[in-house]
């Protein structure tokens, strides 16, 4: 799936995934782009924020220890596209 064929709207402007992984979507928020770049996370239960540079958890609900670490090691493969993407959206 493309970034471009799933946009989920949200109360805070539309969120493209740019991930589907491990049963996690990460996603970004358009409204964001005044904040650092950063990257959404849902899905097996949990939610999340991860800031892209440096790649840090910036907060989390309902994931353990081990979901946390397989997101950051997701993230951490994808940082530089994303960081990419988010430039590409946001400024």
């Amino acid at each position: 799936m493309s970034p471009s064929e799933d946009t989920t709207r949200t109360i805070g402007g539309p969120m493209p995934t740019v991930l589907e992984s491990r049963g996690y979507s990460f996603r970004f928020r358009m409204a964001d782009c005044e904040e650092p770049p950063h990257i959404h996370v849902t899905g097996n239960g949990g939610s999340a924020k991860v800031w892209l540079a440096p790649v840090r958890v910036a907060w989390f609900r309902a994931y353990n220890a081990g979901a946390v670490g397989e997101i950051l090691v997701i993230t951490r493969a994808h940082q530089a596209e994303w960081l990419d993407r988010w430039n590409e959206v946001c400024r």
